[in-house]
Parts: structure tokens; sequence; C-alpha cells
């Protein structure tokens, strides 16, 4: 994976301090400067999760979840088309050794999620890794994996957003075992950005105009397009689950969303509700709550710490305990100084609402 890295680095040279292809040895002094401006490998316990508590500690937080780059980054290899392989990574596998680009992705999710349930208990809870949780179309081969995970003491699981879990909806009754799985764990499902990008065809972003690359450790080689589009597989995901019944059938099934906006999800919960007014005769209809009711109940959303997040509240009030502050530390699209940079959004709104976007909001994740 670092030879990977190394290859999308010579093909498009990241010249900012966050490259991922650094030497860093994470020995870097943890105090109110590191932990809120630096960003990249070079952050306090971006390598060494030994030292995070710590971070957590000057950073005033609780609990993490804490989502794996380069396991995101090997999902994607092993999922991509060609086209999209040879447009985010440079199309060079040379350092695979011979194995294809899935059988490699597989090798290494397993391996991630064996150091996941190895490290599960982490400063006794406060540090959790989430488990990824590759789409089969056997949704037997998705709860075993599962099962091994919780077994291993992990809370949290990855699900992919952009192709059909178990080859069929999420609502599917074939389904149901997965989501009582989560429920009766107390495990929370998590989606993420990253494959998402697989709904959509990387040829919508293959013009001229979209030369202007970012850079980042989850979607190396990303563009304005892409980035403006990544919560569509998770909007057409959440709705499948709402209108599909998931939440009524599984009402303390906890799911959260991450890194892919929070714009959207007022929008979301209002098409949704329209919807079930338009087709009054459908199951979704006949819940005893509304789509935006479920969203509100189940659903957390950290929005990205340059969004206006205090608009949204204010547009959508019934969605107030929907949105979560996350640092995505130490990741650049966490942005510098990002919670007193929230905090100026959100405070004006009242102390009661300042409590549930940076704390009560997330406890529902974190159980």
């Amino acid at each position: 994976m670092g030879a990977l890295f190394e290859a999308t680095d010579r093909l498009r040279p990241d010249p900012t301090d966050t490259n991922m292809h650094v030497e860093a040895d994470d020995v870097m002094e943890i105090d109110s400067d590191s932990i809120w401006k630096v960003k990249g490998p070079k952050a306090p316990s971006a390598i060494d999760l030994n030292r995070r508590v710590e971070v957590l500690d000057a950073m005033g937080i609780e609990k993490q979840l804490v989502f794996p780059t380069t396991a995101i980054a090997a999902m994607m290899v092993g999922g991509m088309t060609d086209f999209g392989f040879e447009q985010r990574f440079g199309g060079d596998t040379s350092m695979l050794e011979g194995l294809s680009r899935p059988e490699f992705s597989k090798m290494f999710l397993r391996a991630y999620n064996d150091w996941a349930i190895e490290n599960a208990n982490l400063a006794d809870g406060r540090i959790r890794l989430v488990g990824i949780i590759p789409t089969s179309d056997d949704v037997n081969d998705m709860i075993g994996e599962i099962k091994r995970l919780i077994d291993g003491g992990v809370k949290g699981v990855y699900l992919q957003a952009d192709v059909p879990p178990g080859g069929v909806s999420p609502a599917h009754s074939v389904m149901d075992p997965l989501w009582r799985l989560l429920e009766e764990n107390n495990v929370t499902a998590t989606l993420h950005i990253g494959t998402e990008f697989f709904f959509l065809d990387p040829r919508w972003t293959f013009a001229e105009t979209f030369q202007d690359l970012f850079q980042s450790p989850e979607i190396p080689n990303t563009n304005i397009g892409m980035f403006a589009t990544c919560h569509m597989a998770i909007d057409n995901y959440l709705n499948a689950l709402v209108l599909g019944g998931v939440f009524e059938r599984f009402p303390r099934l906890r799911l959260g969303l991450f890194e892919v906006g929070g714009h959207w999800v007022g929008p979301a919960a209002r098409r949704m509700d329209m919807y079930c007014e338009v087709f009054p005769g459908s199951a979704a209809a006949k819940y005893p709550m509304k789509p935006s009711e479920y969203v509100a109940r189940n659903v957390r959303v950290s929005p990205f710490n340059f969004e206006p997040v205090h608009r949204y509240i204010q547009d959508d009030p019934n969605l107030v305990d929907v949105f979560c502050y996350s640092t995505d530390y130490p990741h650049v699209e966490g942005t510098k100084d990002s919670m007193n940079k929230m905090l100026a959004k959100v405070e004006p709104l009242g102390e009661e609402i300042t409590a549930k976007f940076f704390r009560t909001n997330a406890e529902w994740l974190l159980p």
C-alpha cells in the first residue's frame, strides 16, 4: 500500500505537508497548536494510536470512531474500474506482485480487520476502530465477517454505499439478519467517503476542466466534480433504508454518515416525506412515523467543517438531533482549528443546540 501511495505521488506530486508519502516518526509534541493546526502523517498520533488518548484529552474528546486511511484506499483499489484506477492511482500494479487488484484488496481488508480486533479495546473503549465489511452477493459472507468483528470486540462497521449489499436492496428481508445483528449488539453501522465514488462512472469527471486535483489520504487525485457528488451514493442508501422500512423494523439500529457533507440531509428528508404523500398506498406511507422522523431518531451525520451547519439546523429544526461535530483528525478535510470554527457557527443557536452538536447527538453512535 505504501508503494502504491508512492506511485500515486509520482503520478501527480503532492507538495503539501499532508502528503501521504513522507517520512514521519510520530514524535511531534502534543499541544494546542499541533492538534488543531497540523494535518497529515506528521500530526501527533497520526501513526501511533498509543498517543491518541493524550490527543483526545487535549481536544476535550471522550470517545471517537477511527476510520482507516489505507484500508479505505485498499477497498477502492479492489473495486474500481480499470479506468478509475488509472485516473486515481496511475494504473501501476507492479507492487501487487502478481495479485489481481480484487485479490489484493481482499487480503488487505482481512488483515486490517484482524488488526482492528487486536486493538478493539484501546483506551478502555475510548478509541473505537471501525471494521470494514466488503460487499458480497452472499449476505452470509457479510454477516460472517460482522460476527467475527463483534466477537472480537469491535463496536462499529463500515459498509460500502456503492454496491447493493447481498445483491439486493438494503431493505430486502434477506438483509434483516445483518441489521438485527448490529442492533442487538449495539454496533454502529457507518457509511463513509471513499468507495461511494464508484456509484458514478468516473468518466463523468474526465474533462480538461477537472484537472485541478485535490490530494487527500482517502481520496487521492480527486477533483471538485467528485467531491461535490460524493454524497449521492449515501443519499441513495439512506433512501432505501428509510423508505424500505429498515428503521421501522429495527428501531435501535444506529447509523452514522461520515465525511459526505450535511448539505443534502434536510432536502433528502423533505423529499422522502413528500413522496410518501404522493404515494399514499406505498408501504413507507403507512409506517407510523414520517421518513424525516426516522432520520432524526436513527441517523447521525458529520458535516464537513467548512459547511454552514447552523443554516441546516435553522432550515430543518426537526433534524437538530442529526448533525454531529467531527474532527476528522488528522486529515486535511477536517480543516485547521475546526472546533472553534464550528463553535462560532452553532453557539449563536443556543446552549442546548450547541451541546447536541458537540456531544449528545454523537452519544447515539458511541454507546
